[in-house]
C-alpha cells in the first residue's frame, strides 16, 4: 500500500479544492516538478517517490 506524506505547512492552508486537484496528480502516478493553485496564485511542488511512499513537498530553487 502506497503512502503519501505532506511536507510542510503550505498544504494544511491549501483550499480544499485546490489540495483535491493535488490529490489527483498525484493519484495518477506522476512525479517531478509541478506547478498548482495555491489560494490566489500558484506554487511548484515536487512530488518523488521513497521506497513505497510518496513524498509531495513545496519546490523552492536554491
Amino acid at each position: 500500500m502506497v503512502k503519501v506524506i505532506y511536507e510542510g505547512d503550505d498544504f494544511k492552508r491549501m483550499l480544499r479544492t485546490d489540495l483535491q486537484k493535488l490529490e489527483r496528480l498525484v493519484e495518477s502516478k506522476k512525479v517531478g516538478i509541478f506547478e498548482v493553485d495555491y489560494k490566489e496564485g500558484k506554487i511548484k511542488v515536487e512530488i518523488k517517490k521513497k521506497g513505497n511512499d510518496i513524498v509531495v513537498k513545496r519546490f523552492r530553487a536554491t
